[in-house]
């Protein structure tokens, strides 16, 4: 079971490596990704090294970018533009509607998600760092979506280990509520709903409204989930 847990941890790293380069307009460093990443630079000179080796990655003097072969995998890419087509109208709307910035996420590895899609209105977002660890807290609501409605993560995390009864209990809350809440958990006076979109009984992204005020974001969530009811 060691040996299967490291496989998968070798695997979910070199897709987030592969993340990490596809994302940056300049060539990395090893120490640029490894900060990125959170990550041993020994064990990540060794992955960084096999991509190389096999035509996803080049070395230029220690910097490093996407190869032409990486075009293989370009079905991703086409996956996400996809989920931006089928949402971005309700991004559009709300936005505008609410005046509160809205963002559309997927899931990417175990315990990250990627900001895909965004319209910034009262709140600005990051977005130098798209990519956030929605399972280093159980109070984030975007992440909170992930683990309630990824059917194959939810199981997959249990068989793990780490859904605590206190998360168990949380999860059922939200599935029965259909959304999550962040009332500044994870940020001091920043505040965040969110909901998942499905299709085909399938979770394809979560949409999330985040703002500064509380109480405009509680004033506007009838009228979103109004929104989004097919």
């Amino acid at each position: 079971m060691a040996n299967q847990n490291n496989v998968l941890k070798t695997v979910e790293r070199t897709i987030l490596t592969l993340e990490v380069l596809s994302e940056s307009q300049e060539k990395l460093s090893l120490s640029d990704i490894a900060e990125k990443l959170s990550v041993n630079k020994t064990t990540l000179h060794g992955l960084l090294n096999t991509l190389v080796i096999l035509g996803y990655a080049l070395n230029e003097k220690g910097m490093y970018s996407l190869n032409s072969r990486i075009q293989l995998l370009s079905k991703a890419n086409q996956n996400n533009r996809l989920i931006i087509d089928r949402y971005h109208h309700y991004i559009d709307k709300i936005a505008y509607k609410t005046s509160i910035t809205c963002f559309l996420s997927i899931r990417t590895g175990s315990h990250h998600y990627m900001i895909i899609d965004y319209i910034e209105q009262d709140y600005k977002l990051s977005i130098n760092e798209k990519r956030h660890d929605f399972f280093s807290t159980i109070s984030s609501a975007t992440g909170n979506i992930f683990l309630a409605y990824d059917k194959p993560l939810l199981h997959s995390l249990r068989k793990g280990g780490f859904i605590t009864p206190v998360l168990e209990r949380k999860i059922k809350k939200i599935q029965q509520q259909g959304y999550a809440v962040d009332v500044g958990q994870v940020e001091q006076q920043t505040f965040c709903l969110a909901f998942p979109m499905i299709s085909e009984g399938k979770l394809d992204a979560s949409l999330s409204l985040v703002s500064h005020s509380k109480e405009h974001l509680k004033s506007v969530l009838d009228r979103v989930k109004l929104f989004l009811t097919p």
